[in-house]
């Protein structure tokens, strides 16, 4: 049977756009670009895929005759955009060609059979817990900033990974990420029996389906997660997002954690230290945000300088516990960490320039983050 229906633009607008991250983008596999359209009862289902992030959103419809047809995922998000009608309606034709009328605008649209898609991924009902997404959220928020951005870094630098553990009684995430320069680690209390979570050193999940996880839990209070061991599942109302997970062991983050030196550390306003990180990278080179910073006598002298733009420097009043000391910074990385926090103070752990330096904060002790510094 050909599909046929009418559907609500603004119901369509946002299923389509939802989709757009994983669609949509020229590949080797052309059907990949496509958006898979399928009836079912009163409903449409919207699936995209790139074969590492899927997501299905089902949204209602009148469906006049049911059927299924792909279609250019990008095109028909941009047709349903521009159109200012409220309804559209869309009727499958001969050779998969798709008709498109919305008010006094028609559209021909080019597809391709729906038996050539890819299958959506099976997953277990059972091994989904419920939880809050804004505690998801949260946890990503803290970490992804520090996930390595190039394959040049160890591959499993390019994702998240993700931990369990059983404190008191209670169930707690962890989210660890780092770009060999850097490195950010958040835990957090969830809802939910974790234990049925399948967790290990190798679950790693990719950069770009982190950020898919981020936009999901953006459109919901609650959801349904669960950690399989090929692939992360999020559900939600009448959505669900598939995540392939990586191949290959996080690198052991933990001794670097037990050598740094908790008796030397400087205190100093967050929002004084994030605002004047912001000024000295004015005048930092882009390639390597390099921050000079001199601590004497329970000061902190902050100095950036540009080739060809000239200079910047700073003093502020800090609580130091350690003997002078200079040493350099990516002023970024402070600004990337700094910004994510909201307690009042924090505490940089400083022993040397060729030792980490730990940013934590006693009010959110559920959050560390460390910063190597640079040569000067």
């Amino acid at each position: 049977m050909s599909l046929v229906l009418n559907i609500a633009r603004e119901d369509f607008l946002s299923a389509l756009s939802a989709i757009q991250n994983v669609t949509g983008k020229p590949g080797t596999i052309a059907i990949l670009a496509n958006i898979l359209l399928k009836s079912s009862n009163d409903s449409l289902e919207l699936t995209g895929t790139d074969l590492e992030v899927g997501i299905r959103q089902t949204i209602p419809a009148e469906i006049l005759s049911q059927g299924s047809i792909t279609l250019p995922s990008k095109k028909l998000f941009e047709i349903v955009r521009e159109s200012n009608s409220e309804h559209i309606y869309l009727e499958e034709i001969e050779n998969n060609w798709v008709k498109i009328k919305a008010d006094s605008s028609d559209y021909h649209l080019a597809g391709m059979a729906s038996d050539e898609y890819p299958s959506f991924p099976e997953h277990r009902s059972e091994s989904l817990i419920e939880t809050d997404a804004e505690d998801i959220k949260d946890l990503i928020e803290k970490t992804i900033f520090s996930v390595a951005l190039d394959t040049e870094s160890n591959f499993t630098l390019t994702g998240i990974l993700v931990e369990k553990e059983i404190k008191g009684g209670k169930g707690y995430l962890r989210m660890v990420s780092s770009d060999g320069h850097r490195l950010s680690l958040m835990e957090k209390e969830v809802k939910g029996d974790i234990s049925l979570f399948n967790l290990d050193k190798t679950t790693i999940i990719p950069r770009k389906g982190v950020q898919e996880i981020k936009k999901f839990c953006e459109h919901h209070g609650t959801l349904f997660i669960g950690f399989e061991e090929k692939q992360v599942v999020i559900k939600g109302d009448h959505a669900i997002l598939i995540i392939r997970l990586m191949n290959g062991d996080f690198p052991d983050f933990r001794n670097l954690l037990q050598i740094i030196n908790k008796e030397k550390f400087i205190e100093i306003n967050r929002l004084i230290l994030l605002n004047a990180m912001r000024r000295m990278n004015l005048f930092t080179e882009d390639r390597f945000n390099v921050v000079k910073c001199h601590i004497e006598n329970n000061e902190m002298i902050l100095s950036s300088q540009s080739m060809d733009l000239g200079s910047a420097q700073e003093v502020h009043p800090v609580k130091y516990t350690g003997d002078p000391i200079k040493l350099g910074f990516n002023g970024k990385y402070f600004i990337d960490t700094l910004q994510v926090m909201t307690c009042e103070s924090v505490r940089l752990f400083i022993e040397g320039k060729d030792r980490p330096c730990l940013v934590y904060s006693g009010n959110e002790p559920e959050f560390i983050s460390i910063i190597m510094p640079m040569e000067i």
